[in-house]
């Protein structure tokens, strides 16, 4: 598995005599948290991943996942709320945290973390299902930034420009939930509906303002895109957190 490269060098739970009373003891909890990761719940697995995260990278380091991977989402929110917080705080209080949650515990210094729900080096996410050439659909294409296979499929099958999955998505939507800018361009240069909205009444702007992509806003509103607003009223500028976004939506809305 990949590994994000910590804010903070120095840091390396490899070498136990070079490390602080603090450090063992954060060790030490993220090893019994392997030990009780099934007595907890899911507000507590998240708690301790964002202290942990913070912890060995320091400052959240990756973009926040696509608004289909909820897990993920939560698990980014959950290290992203301590980005002001030094990493030395973030052990204590996760030390702390392991101690509250577990008072009777009997912590032993057993080495480097293990890896658990709680306690790993990056955000994992559903895997992607195999490609099979013969066998993409415009979804794929979509997903995949394949625009040149996205233009060639709607060019022999125009009705794909309304196909919807299950939840309602369209290949507008799934191009601009991955950024995916040359499927996004192919899908709009096809004439797919920009406006398409998914089961929640959500358009491809809303899954593009939601994840933080610049690019997939700026090319949708350059297209036409109006900021609908979905079934809880909602407009992609109000789902918008990254400054970019917000500046691109808030142009397109004057």
């Amino acid at each position: 598995m990949a590994e994000a490269l910590p804010d903070n060098p120095d840091l390396d739970f490899s070498d136990e005599e070079s490390l602080s009373s603090l450090e063992k003891s954060f060790n030490e909890a993220s090893n019994h948290v392997r030990k009780i990761t099934s007595k907890l719940n899911n507000n507590q697995l998240l708690e301790l991943y964002g202290l942990y995260k913070q912890s060995t990278e320091g400052k959240c380091n990756t973009s926040k996942p696509s608004w289909l991977d909820g897990k993920g989402r939560k698990k980014w929110d959950a290290w992203k709320v301590h980005n002001d917080m030094r990493s030395e705080e973030a052990m204590k209080k996760y030390v702390e945290l392991v101690q509250k949650l577990d008072p009777d515990s009997c912590i032993k210094s057993q080495g480097g973390p293990k890896e658990s729900w709680a306690a790993v080096s990056s955000l994992r996410y559903s895997p992607e299902p195999e490609l099979v050439p013969s066998k993409l659909t415009i979804f794929d294409a979509a997903r995949e930034n394949m625009g040149e296979l996205a233009a060639e499929l709607l060019s022999k099958n125009p009705e794909l420009k309304c196909m919807k999955d299950d939840d309602g998505l369209t290949a507008l939507h799934w191009a601009a939930d991955r950024d995916a800018t040359h499927a996004l361009n192919a899908l709009i240069k096809g004439g797919c509906d920009i406006n398409a909205v998914d089961n929640f009444d959500q358009t491809p702007l809303h899954y593009a303002a939601t994840c933080d992509h610049a690019n997939a806003t700026q090319i949708l509103v350059d297209a036409g895109a109006d900021l609908l607003k979905d079934d809880e009223d909602c407009t992609p500028l109000d789902l918008a957190t990254h400054d970019e976004v917000r500046r691109i939506l808030e142009s397109a809305s004057k």
